[in-house]
């Protein structure tokens, strides 16, 4: 498998790879640039094209098993590496994003995937209290749970935006 070849920094070489692989979300996290928003936007292309995503306890459901996966993931990859939030986990922005996309009545909806996408960016590159809490705090939980609040805000933004229209 190329994964098990996947050249990683020496400060990574003790994590075990499927934390690697979990955390960076299939190795999207090693992607050059944002590799951010280039999982984000993935994460919403999934929400697009695969219906059962659209699905809210579905999606809720899956959110909920990325952020324990993220977690323990991140739980490794902290203590075998040292670093307080590595850039390539970026498991935390695929959850925030579906979380982002949660809606009782605009499932599938391109303009809300997109200004939900928007917010979230927004919201994840600002931190508004308390996800500024927890990118301030040490750990895998903090790890993901700005993201969490991230996704939240862009929620509640990407509604009251439709709402308001």
């Amino acid at each position: 498998m190329p994964w098990k070849k996947w050249p990683l920094p020496g400060q990574y070489r003790n994590v075990p790879r499927w934390a690697i692989a979990i955390g960076s979300f299939g190795y999207v996290g090693f992607s050059p640039g944002a590799p951010g928003t280039v999982a984000s936007a993935i994460a919403a292309a999934l929400y697009y094209f695969l219906p059962s995503l659209q699905q809210n306890i579905i999606l809720i459901m899956a959110s909920l098993v990325l952020i324990v996966a993220g977690t323990r993931a991140a739980v490794l990859i902290l203590i075998n590496s040292h670093e307080p939030d590595p850039g390539f986990v970026v498991l935390d922005e695929v959850a925030g994003q579906w979380i982002a996309l949660v809606t009782p009545v605009y499932q599938g909806n391109l303009l809300f995937i997109l200004f939900s996408f928007v917010f979230f960016r927004i919201f994840d590159i600002r931190k508004p209290f308390p996800a500024s809490f927890f990118q301030r705090k040490r750990g895998a939980i903090h790890i993901m749970m700005d993201d969490v609040v991230a996704g939240i805000y862009a929620n509640l933004a990407a509604h009251l935006l439709f709402w308001s229209i």
